[in-house]
């Protein structure tokens, strides 16, 4: 009887340990590091061993335990088919995709990184500096007619619009084929943009909702375009548009200055008081409505903001040395809180 208890006890251990290295086994191979999308540039070098790769990983927050990858890369035998090259792997990538994607490496392969925010012109001088191709080439590229023909996101683009893809060409970091260069980048961008703004986001700005009417996607980019040179947070970029649709509710103008900037072909300074009092097309302090075209290529908090706007009472806003913006709902609090930071009405 004691030898019975005693083996039921020793399986039970067993079974334990057992189960216990099955959920060490499966968080650490099958459960990314982040559920949200967090893109890292990898590289491996030629004649790397396995367990430098290993370390490399665990320092970018790639995977959470060495000795798991070591013992999945021995178990399927992948370590002799890692290549050398760049890679654009994700922290929301588990331990086995990982593994997968290291054995597709292409030495020839570029890593472009382009930040959001930034007019196609501006775009350019990043894609240079990557060395995929010159900013001259990529601007090329993107007034391609054979390059964009076949996105149906740019259906309520106008036919004249210049440049034309203004907007769409969407701000990340991608792996592209030196060979292939700016072509495949611009397409790459316009299929990013295309899986951002989904279908069903299509879908959905067709309908009128609390805090923004019935939209094209074309009115969606305008405006996230202006948000993305405006506000640097999620609170701030959607009240910012909630603004924009408050003002064009009433025919109110917008009054965003880096709309008039874009027309004058900068970033900065800011527009001078003829620059402001000018009949230019882009300024939307003379013009009511919106600005004839985006004015950056916005990233997905942007255009998600403008997308699902809070419903607020805000038409002013402005940012306050120390980077604040605040909102205000008539132009006398404006004006008081303006003076308030040192700032003129």
């Amino acid at each position: 009887m004691r030898r019975l208890a005693a083996l039921l006890v020793v399986i039970a251990i067993l079974g334990f340990g057992t189960t216990r290295g099955l959920d060490w086994w499966n968080y650490n191979v099958y459960t990314p590091v982040s559920t949200t999308s967090q893109q890292v540039v990898f590289h491996i070098d030629r004649g790397e061993l396995a367990t430098q790769i290993s370390e490399d990983l665990y320092l970018q927050k790639l995977i959470r335990d060495r000795n798991a990858f070591d013992l999945y890369v021995r178990l399927n035998n992948a370590a002799a088919k890692f290549e050398a090259g760049t890679f654009l792997l994700n922290r929301n990538m588990n331990l086995a995709q990982i593994v997968e994607a290291l054995q597709h490496g292409r030495p020839d392969q570029v890593v472009v990184t382009i930040p959001e925010g930034f007019p196609l012109k501006f775009q350019a001088a990043y894609v240079e500096k990557s060395g995929v191709g010159t900013a001259a080439d990529y601007l090329s590229a993107a007034r391609d007619p054979a390059v964009a023909a076949t996105y149906d996101f740019l259906a309520s683009r106008p036919s004249d619009a210049e440049p034309p893809l203004e907007g769409y060409l969407f701000p990340d970091t991608y792996l592209i084929d030196r060979s292939a260069g700016v072509k495949e980048l611009v397409k790459a961008q316009l299929v990013q943009f295309g899986t951002v703004f989904s279908p069903a986001l299509r879908d959905q700005i067709k309908q009128p909702a609390a805090g923004r009417p019935a939209e094209s996607v074309e009115a969606i980019v305008i405006l996230a375009s202006m948000v993305e040179r405006e506000a640097n947070n999620e609170s701030d970029r959607r009240n910012v548009c909630s603004v924009y649709y408050n003002r064009l509710k009433i025919g109110m103008p917008l009054g965003v200055d880096a709309t008039l900037l874009y027309g004058l072909g900068r970033l900065t300074p800011e527009p001078t008081y003829p620059e402001l009092q000018a009949n230019n097309p882009w300024n939307t302090r003379q013009h009511a409505g919106l600005p004839p075209g985006p004015i950056s290529n916005p990233g997905k908090a942007a255009l998600l903001a403008c997308i699902n706007p809070p419903q607020t009472p805000y038409l002013y806003y402005f940012t306050d040395p120390q980077g604040v913006t605040h909102f205000e709902t008539n132009h006398d609090d404006f004006c008081r809180d303006l003076q308030q930071h040192g700032m003129s009405c």
